[in-house]
């Protein structure tokens, strides 16, 4: 398995395993290094101690003879060793007369060896180190002075050199336990490392398993809460994204039902007139009349696929706009006037009130398009007798504000932004449901010219949707021309 390959469980691991290994390395070697301190230090103080006792025995020794009157003798090389251990130096300052003889008991201590003595710290606590400066020899000792005493009076300083490497520490004997104190520490360590990121990892194993099958189709895949936070956080994020998915392939079902219904619609009246037309039922005077239905119904049909294609390109990001300067109460006056035959047959009083403001920089088309989605949605939604008002005013910005108000039902507050979700849609007063792109459409074209779209309540009770543009669309609104397969 490459690294490219490693799990998060794997990689948790291993993250967690260097990390053991590397505190272990250094306990291991803090350990190890204190341990060296203290003991080196312990062994430094025991040879103090041995000095000071070799004093103790020669001023003990140098008594009892002078007692007795058998003077005393001096020591070799060799009895040296059996007092402070192998290649260990005796020397003596001071006064070298031994009671009864006046030989010498041990040798004269070279003179460099001897000033560096302090007589004032042997006298606070019993001995002096030695700086390994003064000590003679080129092999690196230490050495400490203890004074030899003879009734109460110290007379003479003995001084106890050995070779560093023989005051040795038992770090060599404790190195090993403490290695293995860590290795046995590690092991649990490990253990718990193994078992904390498989529980760690498995609400995330069976996120992936859920995601595996919302890609295979099934949309009631749900991830349970596991109490950690950050876990339940990413949870709630993948069931809510579930469930939009689950509402999104609904609406999309409801949206190919209504759209093959809308589109069946057409296509069976403009079958019926030509299949009337190619038998010859359709009387010589009708054929004008049943020609101008099949073209109706033609328009209606590249209105919904213009509607769909517009939709397709403006969430692909391919949607083009040409923007130029333009009179917004022209164009609002041209749309209303489009549409007020519709609103005679349907018994509409549509109205409309401009107040010739400035022109602004836009796609006239599309702001055209805007203004006749929300009019042809304000008829549909006005029951017979009722009244659509379409108003525009400048904004004190320099932009333009077209209300579109009717006096319909309304829509509810929980409803208002859900009427401009693409596929969304309701049966109007007189039956029909329409395929829920208009006011979707309406939305997305007017953010993309910089406005906005929204609604509230009319004065007359109805829906009152309000279009703001600004004085000019933004610059990325003049995009490339989509491609021809678009």
């Amino acid at each position: 398995m490459t690294a490219s390959r490693l799990t998060l469980r794997a990689r948790l691991i291993l993250a967690s395993l260097a990390g053991l290994i590397a505190a272990t390395g250094v306990f291991a070697f803090a350990s190890t290094s204190l341990v060296r301190s203290l003991s080196e230090r312990n062994a430094r103080n025991d040879f103090d101690q041995e000095a000071v006792r070799v004093a103790r025995l020669a001023s003990a020794q140098i008594e009892q003879r002078a007692r007795e009157g058998t003077g005393c003798r001096q020591y070799g090389p060799e009895e040296f060793e059996a007092f402070v251990g192998p290649g260990a130096r005796i020397y003596a300052t001071g006064l070298q007369l031994c009671p009864g003889t006046g030989r010498a008991l041990f040798p004269q201590a070279p003179g460099r060896l001897a000033a560096a003595v302090d007589r004032g710290l042997i006298a606070r606590q019993g001995f002096a180190r030695i700086d390994p400066a003064a000590i003679p020899g080129g092999r690196a000792s230490v050495a400490t002075a203890a004074p030899i005493t003879v009734n109460g009076t110290s007379f003479q300083d003995l001084i106890v050199v050995k070779p560093r490497d023989e005051v040795r520490s038992e770090v060599a004997e404790v190195a090993p336990r403490l290695a293995a104190a860590a290795l046995i520490g590690l092991l649990p360590a490990v253990l718990l490392t193994l078992l904390m990121t498989t529980r760690l990892t498995r609400p995330i194993r069976e996120l992936r398993r859920a995601t595996d099958r919302v890609a295979a189709g099934d949309l009631s895949a749900e991830v349970r809460r596991t109490g950690t936070a950050d876990l339940d956080a990413l949870a709630d994020d993948f069931n809510i994204m579930v469930s939009r998915l689950r509402q999104r392939d609904d609406q999309s079902r409801d949206f190919l039902m209504k759209v093959t219904h809308d589109l069946r619609t057409p296509l069976t009246a403009i079958r019926g007139h030509t299949a009337a037309m190619i038998d010859g039922i359709v009387p010589e005077h009708m054929l004008a009349a049943s020609l101008q239905a099949v073209d109706g119904e033609a328009q209606r049909l590249e209105r919904m696929v213009a509607d769909l294609l517009d939709l397709a390109r403006m969430e692909a990001r391919r949607f083009r706009l040409s923007v130029v300067s333009a009179d917004p109460s022209e164009i609002v006056e041209r749309t209303v006037a489009a549409h007020a035959a519709r609103a005679r047959e349907s018994g509409v009083d549509l109205g409309c009130d401009v107040d010739g403001g400035p022109a602004i920089e836009t796609d006239p088309g599309r702001m055209e398009q805007i203004v006749a989605n929300l009019v042809d949605n304000a008829i549909r939604w006005t029951p017979p007798g009722g009244t659509v008002t379409v108003s525009s005013r400048a904004l004190g910005t320099g932009g333009v504000e077209v209300d579109v108000s009717d006096s319909g039902p309304g829509v509810p507050p929980s409803q208002r932004e859900e009427v401009f979700a693409p596929f969304t849609s309701r049966e109007t007063p007189d039956g029909r449901t329409g395929t829920g792109l208009g006011l979707a459409i309406c939305r997305q074209l007017a953010r993309a010219l910089g406005g906005d779209v929204t609604v509230g309540d009319a004065p007359q009770g109805g829906a009152r949707f309000l279009l703001r543009l600004p004085r000019a669309a933004p610059p990325q609104a003049n995009g490339p021309e989509p491609h021809a397969g678009a």
